[in-house]
């Protein structure tokens, strides 16, 4: 008897669901205007405090400049001193010189103001995550990496001088007075984003060595500005030449 009732029970639900089919659809469209649409004045104050402490940590001053720094092709005063600062600050953590730095063009995402620079300069200028990798490589994987970008003016290197004819780096000059040889190995200070092959640069993938320092560039960056400002001169935007078209 149960078990009749029960079947019966499954046969009544089963009816009373039957299945349905989309006929037909419309849409319209929302519009969402932040300039239009009037302010939550209730979420406004709950968020100023911690509007007003980013604020605060954003308009700290780390350094002073005398005029604009900005970048260039196929060489400017922003390229050099970010290189620079990079392959200061990655020797300071990696505790032992590093022989050059290297920094995609396309990652520098805004230019430094005359006057103040602040924490929030710096955040305009490497927005991104990026972690600082060592590479150690064979000079002929340098050397093709040098090549690689300096193919529309894009090669943005510390550590260094290049010559380039034809966009190929016809000469290569290392300020701590190594010479460019095929054989012989190199250390070199880059992105995670270049080093794991960003930028079509997928023959990096097989150095010798690959060591993460587990440094922000951004904060080495930071770092770096912050140490300057304490010295009390004010940075000048200047290039020195080291990219040179031949």
């Amino acid at each position: 008897m149960k078990k009749h009732l029960l079947l019966l029970a499954l046969a009544a639900l089963s009816a009373c669901n039957p299945s349905y089919h989309l006929t037909n659809r419309t849409a319209n469209r929302i519009g969402v205007d932040s300039l239009a649409a009037a302010s939550d004045s209730s979420v406004a104050n709950f968020l100023q405090p911690y509007r007003q402490g980013l604020d605060k940590t954003m308009n700290e001053v780390l350094a002073h400049s005398t005029g604009r720094i900005e970048k260039g092709q196929p060489e400017g005063p922003l390229n050099d001193l970010l290189t620079d600062a990079l392959l200061q600050q990655a020797a300071q953590r990696y505790g032992k010189p590093i022989d050059c730095s290297h920094l995609n063009y396309g990652g520098i995402r805004s230019n430094l103001p005359e006057g103040n620079i602040t924490i929030g300069s710096i955040f305009e200028v490497m927005p991104f995550d990026n972690q600082l990798i060592v590479l150690t490589v064979k000079g002929d994987m340098l050397q093709q990496l040098l090549n690689h970008f300096a193919k529309g003016g894009k090669l943005v290197v510390g550590g260094l001088r290049a010559k380039i004819h034809d966009e190929q780096v016809q000469s290569v000059t290392f300020t701590n007075g190594r010479t460019l040889q095929p054989s012989e190995t190199y250390t070199v200070v880059m992105s995670d984003y270049v080093a794991n092959g960003g930028d079509e640069a997928g023959f990096l993938k097989n150095p010798v060595k690959s060591e993460n320092i587990n440094y922000l560039m951004r904060d080495a960056l930071l770092d770096y500005f912050r140490q300057r400002g304490k010295t009390g001169q004010p940075i000048n935007p200047v290039s020195d030449g080291r990219i040179s078209i031949e």
